[in-house]
């Protein structure tokens, strides 16, 4: 009986979180990519203190001035020495505002004359607290800036220089081995007659890295069942992929391989086209087994609706959302089954590239997300889930 894709999901994720790595600490310059093993903490408040948020004059009081100018405002000191109602002191943008000062005159709407700084406009009156921002503002102290699952990206490093960390806890890489499998698979050059180009070689290792993982093999193998067994049972890594060799026919030696090495099946025959040969297993020693197909597209398809949440359990994130999305023209579905249809981003919605089918890779080209459509189909206008693709996040 086939596994509908939403629990084949939830199975995958469920096997890698129980897979779940060590930690590690990274200096922000190296933490893009990663995943957050421990919540980002603000060490201190942001703004560390009442600071401008523009530049002109601090004054000591509202009203329509004028105001003695006592002097200025240094940048990236303490905030000095208290200011008294009917003074000015020249300030820059991020600068620490004194203590009495009660609001802050923009340089445009000011102007020092006499040794006084008159307003430009009179009646343009100064309220309390204008352009200041206010200590904590952004962030207090001990306040949880970004959780644990969280991927680093360049805002979460940003959040965390301007909050006064140097390092990051972060989920160890996943140690990644691939198994490339087929016979009929040519690495250069023009292929002949029954033969095709691997497209897996050049294309996972960059994929997998973008994911935060590390891949520390690759093997090409041709249809040999004691060479399959051995490469799915190699030893020292988190997580094995192979590509190709899923199928029932006697030159498809992954299934006879994982049962040989007593692997639990955990996801397998999902409801999906294409992809549907795919195998998520446990080796007996634990280790996640993500066995894809042979067709270029199908591996592809079946990496991200299938593979990523073993990865996503892995590292302790939750797996990429579904997201709902209008179609803005039909999209067939397949009976009794989901139909993995890619897809582009347009203004009215999402749309099917051309060139679908299991061995097409060419329309993912322009493609953004992977269109999850169920077997009734959908009709222009009515709402359908997406996967977003890993290149296009």
């Amino acid at each position: 009986m086939s596994l509908s894709l939403p629990k084949a999901r939830a199975a995958a994720h469920d096997l890698g979180t129980g897979r779940r790595l060590g930690t590690e600490r990274v200096p922000l310059a190296a933490a893009h990519g990663r995943t957050l093993a421990v919540g980002l903490v603000a060490a201190v408040s942001l703004p560390v203190v009442d600071c401008s948020a523009m530049d002109g004059w601090a004054v000591g009081s509202t009203g329509a001035g004028p105001w003695r100018i006592d002097g200025n405002v240094q940048m990236g000191a303490l905030p000095g020495a208290p200011i008294t109602p009917d003074a000015a002191r020249a300030i820059t943008t991020g600068g620490a505002v004194p203590p009495g000062a009660v609001s802050i005159v923009r340089l445009e709407h000011g102007v020092v004359e006499g040794g006084s700084l008159v307003l430009r406009e009179p009646s343009r009156q100064v309220r309390a607290g204008a352009d200041i921002r206010r200590s904590g503002e952004e962030a207090r102290r001990g306040e949880r800036v970004a959780s644990a699952g969280t991927r680093v990206s360049p805002a979460v490093v940003a959040a965390a220089a301007a909050t006064g960390a140097d390092e990051l806890v972060v989920v160890r890489r996943p140690r990644v081995a691939l198994v490339l499998i087929g016979d009929e698979v040519v690495e250069a050059g023009l292929p002949r007659p029954g033969q095709v180009r691997d497209t897996y070689g050049p294309v996972l290792p960059a994929l997998l890295e973008g994911e935060g993982a590390t891949v520390i093999s690759r093997r090409r193998l041709r249809d040999d069942p004691d060479a399959v067994q051995e490469a799915l049972g190699v030893s020292d890594v988190d997580l094995v992929i192979s590509t190709g060799g899923t199928g029932a026919s006697s030159a498809d030696h992954v299934t006879r391989a994982l049962d040989a090495l007593r692997a639990r099946n955990v996801a397998r025959d999902v409801a999906i086209r294409p992809g549907h040969p795919t195998i998520i297993a446990a080796r007996a020693d634990g280790v996640p087994v993500v066995a894809l197909p042979g067709n270029p597209f199908a591996a592809l398809a079946a990496l991200v609706a299938l593979g990523l949440p073993v990865f996503a359990g892995m590292v302790g994130a939750p797996p990429d959302r579904v997201v709902p999305r209008i179609a803005s023209a039909p999209l067939e579905g397949r009976p009794r089954t989901t139909r993995l249809v890619t897809v582009s981003e347009t203004a009215s919605g999402v749309v099917a590239v051309d060139r679908q089918g299991s061995a097409m890779v060419s329309g993912m080209v322009g493609a953004d997300a992977l269109a999850l459509v169920p077997a009734s189909g959908a009709a222009a206008g009515e709402t359908v889930g997406v996967l977003p693709l890993p290149w296009r996040r």
